[in-house]
């Protein structure tokens, strides 16, 4: 009874908890996103010089190392999505070459169907963490602009027309301030399930491949 009363006191208040699956998840999607834009054009750009050139041979080096460069992008996912998931993801068996030369070497990368997956996941991932990115982006723009629109709204030229006064509340500043206040408040209260959907979206990509 002791035990139990001690591990109820030392249980974060849901409150805590919600707010950390927040940080959580909004940090994974709003890191995602610079990481997929790297992601994308070092891959993209390793695979189409290396298959472009593959015909003279120069090309397969740049694939083999285009298929390294993934796998790298693919193990910083694995342990990025790992909070996300409540679980991290099983590191792959990868193709070990024959011989220690280099022809054996480059021949087991690209006969490697996992290193192949962790290229498509680094070239496709900016699709999902594009959309993952611009929901977050917008429920915290929400939240922050229109919970501070007081301070800095004033600073505004005077000759524009606010929502408020567009959808007939009329053009008072305190009107408006209420009204953006109102805004913020439905954002705010929607925006945990927003970043956890977001961020189990684009996690959920990352299991799918990786």
């Amino acid at each position: 009874m002791t035990t139990t009363l001690i591990d109820t006191q030392l249980a974060p208040a849901p409150a805590v908890r919600a707010w950390g699956r927040l940080v959580t998840d909004t940090r994974y999607v709003l890191t995602g996103f610079p990481l997929a834009v790297v992601a994308f054009s070092v891959c993209l750009t390793g695979f189409a010089a290396g298959a472009g050139l593959a015909v003279v041979w120069v090309g397969v080096p740049l694939l083999a190392a285009a298929l390294m460069w993934a796998r790298g992008f693919a193990a910083a996912e694995r342990a990025r999505v790992a909070p996300v998931l409540g679980a991290a993801l099983p590191a792959p068996s990868y193709r070990t070459a024959a011989s220690a030369s280099l022809p054996a070497r480059l021949i087991a990368v690209l006969a490697d169907p996992q290193a192949w997956r962790d290229l498509t996941h680094a070239v496709l991932r900016l699709a999902p963490s594009t959309i993952a990115f611009s929901f977050v982006a917008t429920w915290w723009a929400g939240v922050l602009g229109g919970a501070t629109w007081s301070l800095w709204g004033w600073a505004l030229p005077g000759d524009d027309v606010e929502l408020p006064e567009l959808l007939g509340f009329g053009d008072g500043y305190g009107t408006i301030v209420l009204f953006y206040l109102a805004v913020a408040a439905v954002f705010a209260l929607t925006l945990p399930a927003v970043a956890r959907a977001a961020a189990r979206f684009e996690a959920g990509f990352a299991r799918a491949l990786l």
